[in-house]
């Protein structure tokens, strides 16, 4: 399954985003938010992640017993760098 996200659409702050990620990866199939904006079956035994967030473009493939840990840990801490805690868009004050 391929999925793409851009978080950038989602006011949420990041533990609302990481639980409504989880939500997605404990039930694939059941499960869809304003932030996604494709969704396909590709035939891949792994799920395919293309995350937006920031400035930032991440792709993550996990096989299921990746997707349950990352449905639990969430999945900020599967990234190479500090996640902004709150999204931040040009027309918001610094």
């Amino acid at each position: 399954m391929y999925v793409k996200i851009n978080r950038n659409v989602c006011d949420h702050q990041l533990a609302i985003c990481e639980r409504c990620l989880g939500k997605f990866l404990s039930n694939p199939m059941g499960y869809e938010r304003q932030c996604f904006e494709e969704i396909r079956d590709d035939g891949s035994d792994l799920l395919t992640l293309d995350l937006h967030t920031g400035d930032r473009d991440i792709r993550i493939e996990l096989n299921e017993e990746q997707r349950k840990l990352m449905a639990g840990e969430g999945w900020a801490s599967f990234v190479d760098f500090a996640v902004q805690m709150y999204r931040v868009t040009s027309e918001e004050p610094h």
